[in-house]
């Protein structure tokens, strides 16, 4: 009994050890490639930061363990389990799953014959359904069924997938867009349709959870597209964007908060120029009606380049941050936390934390290994002992003298 529970004492000291010594706090990311913001209030928020997952928020992020030599393309959750995460790898067609908050993960196959990698992934947590998009292979679709991830679509395309969202409503509504084209499921993303009605190029998606889901689209010159049915209609959603006939108005970035599905963000931008198009620089405007109305969210906004992603922090009205074509760092917009020195700090003595953690944890897992020696030692020695051949005395006849 005693073998047995130091046996135990060495694996899980050895584990959380390993655990730790792989894991870091920083205090802001600086090379964001994904976002997948939570959709609970209080609830966690993921990203990928130079190719490695990340969990956390304005108080700082943690890194989180993911399968060696995966470099972390795309993320995304399921809204019904907070422990299951979905990553996408950006040097190989393969999705990963982890159940239990990235402890461990199962890795899923896309294709054996194509070279790439996932560029985006959407997950439907009412239909089960994960859309993967990757950079070579088009688009994929997989249903996970609890044991295990079953690929049963695959729509071929010949330029990269940059955008893929899905509707959490039950609907089964999904999108894919790439730099000219974008596409509509059908059948809850068994067949793909092109959809041909926008009248521009798409630049930006996202589609919110409302009842019915509503779908969004960012266009190179009419500004932002809105549909109440799938996509099959599209109605200009420009009030207060400063949108008129004859202007040409570009959505650089778009998003909506996942708590609150008729608060939006949009960056906006003017294309200008008979010969050469230049932009203007981006204005970050907010609607908390669904697109009906927007209002400029941050008028003294210095940003760095054009906004290239806004992410929105979940359930919080008017704070977002921006990523730009210059820099990939998060900056804060509206009522955004601001990256304070505190800010630094709690995240610099929260890691050393963590590298007292890993010590203690090896401390104790070596401890338990040296008692699991000494107790084998002992029970063999133990052992040896009693197999010894006995010396039996015979009892021997004697009679009294008289």
């Amino acid at each position: 009994m005693t073998t047995v529970v130091l046996v135990i004492a060495v694996m899980v000291g050895a584990a959380n050890a390993v655990n730790a010594e792989n894991t870091s706090t920083v205090a802001t990311l600086s090379n964001v490639r994904d976002y997948a913001a939570t959709s609970v209030a209080g609830g966690t928020n993921y990203a990928i930061d130079a190719g490695n997952l990340f969990v956390g928020g304005a108080e700082g992020w943690t890194q989180v363990k993911t399968p060696k030599d995966v470099i972390v393309g795309a993320v995304d959750v399921d809204t019904n389990s907070a422990d299951t995460i979905y990553i996408g790898a950006a040097n190989e067609m393969a999705v990963y799953r982890s159940t239990n908050a990235g402890r461990s993960w199962e890795r899923y196959s896309l294709s054996e014959d194509a070279i790439g990698g996932v560029t985006d992934l959407a997950f439907d947590s009412y239909q089960k359904l994960i859309y993967v998009g990757t950079d070579t292979a088009g688009l994929f679709r997989l249903r996970d069924v609890g044991s295990s991830l079953i690929l049963n679509a695959q729509l071929m395309l010949d330029e990269p997938v940059l955008e893929v969202a899905a509707d959490n409503t039950g609907a089964g509504t999904a999108f894919a867009r790439t730099e000219w084209t974008l596409y509509r499921a059908e059948g809850y993303g068994l067949n793909w349709t092109e959809v041909d009605n926008l009248a521009s190029t798409p630049t930006a998606l996202a589609v919110a959870d409302t009842n019915p889901a509503t779908v969004y689209v960012g266009t190179t010159d009419r500004g932002l597209l809105r549909s109440d049915d799938g996509g099959f209609t599209w109605n200009l959603a420009n009030e207060g964007l400063g949108f008129a006939p004859g202007t040409r108005l570009h959505i650089d970035a778009l998003t909506v908060d996942p708590i609150q599905p008729d608060v939006l963000y949009v960056a906006s931008s003017y294309i200008f120029g008979s010969t050469t198009a230049n932009n203007t620089p981006s204005t970050i405007a907010m609607s908390t009606n669904g697109a009906a109305e927007w209002a400029v969210l941050d008028e003294d906004a210095s940003l760095s380049g054009a906004v290239a992603e806004l992410l929105p922090v979940s359930g919080e009205t008017g704070a977002v941050y921006a990523l730009t074509t210059q820099t990939r760092s998060p900056q804060a917009l509206g009522s955004a936390p601001v990256f304070t020195e505190d800010t630094v700090d709690n995240a610099a003595t929260a890691s050393v934390a963590l590298n007292l953690r890993g010590l203690l944890t090896w401390t104790i897992a070596s401890l338990a290994a040296l008692a699991l020696i000494f107790a084998i030692v002992v029970d063999v020695r133990s052992r040896r002992k009693s197999e010894r051949p006995s010396t039996t005395l015979s009892p021997e006849m004697v009679s009294n003298r008289s």
